[in-house]
């Protein structure tokens, strides 16, 4: 009788926990709604995908979209366009002046939202980097350029002096051509005086 009693228990048991499990594992229950999970990017996530977004713009597209940017900018002051600034001051058609700007702007939000510091901060050093280098290649293209001046100044020197030089070496020949004229002119003169002696 125990052992009926034991299978009978084991039996109950395995029905209701696998009415349980049916009803709580795997259907939620009427009146207990999902859980949604909201993302929020942070800024330097915002200002990241929009770098992506902005890449494919053309020179045109670009240069309107960074007018109307600044200009909503100036009227709003809103983080939403400071950011969008900043991302279209990393476009590759920025000029220098447009990502100078774009650093500044970034300085300024950093400093006005240091709760999102520490993935801005990753862009500012960043644009920092990139700024030293274009100062270094700018300063290597005006090096070239003045050593380029400074070569073509000495070749145009040299070009001129290579003029005066070939003027008097056409002078000088003319010189030697007149005086062995002279020279032809006195041995036939010579020659006549000799001729009439005899």
């Amino acid at each position: 009788m125990k052992r009926f009693v034991l299978l009978v228990m084991m039996t109950v048991s395995v029905v209701l926990a696998q009415g349980c499990a049916g009803r709580y594992g795997k259907q939620p229950l009427p009146d207990q709604q999902t859980a949604t999970v909201v993302f929020r990017p942070t800024d330097a996530e915002a200002v990241l995908s929009c770098v992506g977004a902005q890449r494919k713009m053309t020179r045109k597209e670009f240069k309107a979209a960074y007018a109307e940017a600044a200009e909503r900018f100036a009227k709003s002051k809103g983080d939403a366009d400071a950011r969008n600034q900043i991302c279209l001051s990393l476009h590759p058609y920025a000029g220098y002046k447009q990502f100078k700007e774009g650093m500044d702007q970034l300085s300024r939000y950093i400093q006005n939202h240091p709760d999102a510091a520490p993935g801005l901060q990753g862009i500012y050093l960043l644009m920092q980097r990139i700024d030293r280098e274009k100062t270094i290649r700018w300063t290597q293209n005006n090096k070239t350029s003045d050593e380029k001046e400074g070569l073509e100044s000495e070749n145009k020197d040299l070009a001129e002096r290579n003029e005066l030089l070939e003027q008097a070496a056409t002078q000088d020949r003319n010189r030697v051509n007149e005086l062995q004229n002279q020279i032809e002119q006195l041995k036939n003169i010579e020659n006549i005086i000799k001729n009439r002696e005899r």
